[in-house]
């Protein structure tokens, strides 16, 4: 689908701002358990990780560094008169996926448009390496973390649909010698332990 540019530069302009809101909605309890407050009631998902919030800040939060991966998802909508409005469907805390894939759909729809003898069009594609920057992110955590031996810990479920997209993050991350574990959730739950400075073995 054709994106036009200003709704582009829109989106690329408000993501620092949500970002921001987000990550000062996440350490604000007091508004988070009074607008979570009729969710939690109905939604066992989000009670659980509710839980695990409250749990969190009873036995105080023992980490310095913090680093969200957020994705927004955008759709764009066609008002009557014909003009294109930017809307925001999502900010999605939980499953920032497909970066490692959506870094290799330009070269993807390149390919197509050239097939189709559009090479005028195909030059148009903008190049977009989202797992690139999902990395930089993680490697920046990585360095104020503090440690060269420290790793970083992929938690994946037991049948993961999201291997490859994934996997072009931990190559992000291996390029720049830091080294990712795959573990199942049963794993660190079975096998894991803490320190006395809760650091995570």
């Amino acid at each position: 689908s054709l994106v036009p540019s200003a709704l582009l530069e829109q989106a690329y302009a408000v993501q620092m701002d949500f970002n921001a809101l987000v990550d000062a909605v996440s350490q604000n309890a007091d508004f988070l358990e009074q607008t979570l407050s009729s969710t939690v009631k109905r939604d066992n998902f989000t009670a659980h990780l509710f839980d695990i919030h409250k749990q969190v800040l009873k036995e105080g939060i023992a980490q310095t560094v913090f680093l969200g991966l957020n994705r927004s998802d955008y759709m764009f909508q066609r008002n009557a008169d014909g003009s294109a409005a930017l809307k925001q469907i999502e900010i999605n805390t939980i499953s920032a996926s497909f970066g490692g894939l959506a870094s290799r759909t330009p070269a993807v729809h390149r390919h197509v448009l050239n097939v189709l003898s559009k090479t005028k069009e195909a030059a148009k594609i903008l190049s977009n390496n989202p797992s690139e920057g999902l990395a930089l992110g993680i490697a920046k955590a990585w360095e104020l973390y503090g440690s060269a031996k420290a790793l970083v810990l992929l938690i994946a479920q037991e049948k993961e649909r999201n291997i490859f997209d994934q996997r072009a993050i931990e190559n992000e991350l291996l390029a720049r010698n830091i080294h990712v574990i795959r573990r199942r959730f049963e794993d660190v739950s079975e096998k894991g332990s803490l320190d006395q400075n809760r650091r995570l073995f």
